[in-house]
């Protein structure tokens, strides 16, 4: 017998990307890495997530791998969550391990006692063969992840065909271009004189979905269960909203990871955007300098200003970050979890848990995040578990790094 499990090593540095969530949950495309992996080789043993992150993750129902469970396959596949470029065609031989020039575990096929030692120990035994694997990468930062959204949208969508009730009908007033993929399911609702373009890639738009009148989606593009898309919006190839998430405006090259909302005019482009954010009225992003230059980022304040190797590059938005009307955001920003940010041109590079203003910067209070918090969240019927409140404790007392 034959099992697997995913590995979220704790590697890269992604800003608030990770604050609240492994990597392994992190929305890579129409689908996080457990989504896709599970969709490519079906149920698993778990995934492996360590540190501050376990018992988050727990709460969120994601099973951790049993040692025992392990011990009794004959062989168990691991893989590293933060693989880039999907699944290669081929497999690590029994007993091998792949491994990263500096030794970062990719994948790795290992007997049911080394996959409990794996589990146990955290490190693979010594007797494990290590096979490096220059051909094979890691996400290590965000941009890692805007690089690679295009593959990973049209690979994720490309699962989603017949499944779930995913239908190619297109309802009448609705106008279909291109010859790509477009898949609805009944219960999604489409506005009339909604364009769909389907011309560079495919289209899906999940459960109870809906798409306002009038609005022009471009794929390849993934709109998620229960999410709504308001009337004239004009989303762009290579976008990604997450469930329950509501938007609006121009925006493209862009992944919400759900439950957050964007509903106003204004762009946003090659950016991620955390859940239980907000962007109020009329708030733009710069996605390109003037100069055409590769961006410079740093996506925390204590981290170093590096190199994205790309010449688009928009915003990070950390999860509760609520930013007000009118806000101009630079090329490159990043802006930390539970920020409240009402600075008409905020700096590029804002902590956690900051209180910005055109008067100044100050730490916003446990208790006056945490009220603003459940009172969001409660408009989506959801309460915050004892694990996310002593981690978003836990991150306040860190300060705003």
């Amino acid at each position: 017998m034959t099992a697997w499990l995913l590995l979220d090593d704790g590697g890269g540095s992604f800003g608030p990307l990770t604050d609240l969530r492994s990597f392994a949950e992190v929305r890579t495309g129409a689908m996080t890495a457990i989504e896709r992996f599970g969709a490519r080789l079906g149920p698993s043993l778990g995934t492996l997530v360590g540190g501050d992150l376990a018992a988050l993750a727990a709460e969120r129902g994601i099973a951790a791998p049993s040692p025992a469970s392990a011990a009794q396959a004959q062989t168990c596949e691991v893989w590293n969550a933060r693989l880039r470029g999907g699944l290669p065609k081929d497999r690590p031989a029994r007993g091998e391990a792949w491994t990263t020039a500096e030794g970062e575990l990719l994948a790795a096929s290992l007997e049911g006692a080394d996959a409990r030692v794996l589990l146990e120990r955290r490190q693979l035994p010594d007797r494990v063969r290590r096979i490096v694997r220059g051909d094979l990468h890691l996400h290590a930062r965000p941009w890692h992840v805007l690089d690679d959204l295009d593959a990973r949208l049209r690979e994720d969508l490309s699962l989603r065909e017949g499944r779930d009730g995913l239908a190619r009908v297109v309802p009448a007033g609705v106008e279909r271009v291109g010859d790509g993929a477009v898949l609805l399911h009944p219960t999604a609702s489409i506005g009339r004189g909604v364009v769909l373009d389907a011309s560079g890639g495919p289209i899906v738009i999940e459960a109870k979905a809906r798409i306002g009148h009038l609005a022009i989606l471009v794929g390849p593009l993934w709109i998620g269960p229960q999410a709504v898309v308001i009337d004239r919006a004009h989303l762009k190839a290579g976008t990604s909203i997450g469930p329950v998430s509501k938007v609006g405006g121009e925006i493209g090259a862009t992944i919400f990871q759900g439950f957050a909302n964007k509903t106003h005019d204004g762009h946003l482009g090659d950016s991620w955007v955390g859940e239980w954010a907000n962007f109020g009225a009329g708030t733009t992003n710069s996605n390109l300098l003037n100069t055409y230059g590769e961006v410079l980022m740093r996506s925390m304040p204590e981290g170093p200003v590096e190199r994205t190797g790309r010449s688009a590059m928009g915003v990070l938005v950390g999860d509760h970050v609520k930013l007000a009307i009118l806000t101009r955001i630079m090329t490159g920003a990043s802006f930390g979890t539970g920020s409240m940010i009402a600075a008409a041109e905020p700096p590029r590079c804002v902590g956690r848990f900051r209180w910005l203003t055109e008067r100044g910067d100050a730490d916003y209070r446990l208790d006056r995040f945490l009220e603003v918090a459940r009172t969001v969240m409660a408009r989506r019927s959801v309460e915050p578990g004892s694990a996310l409140l002593a981690r978003l404790a836990a991150l306040h007392a860190r300060g705003s790094g």
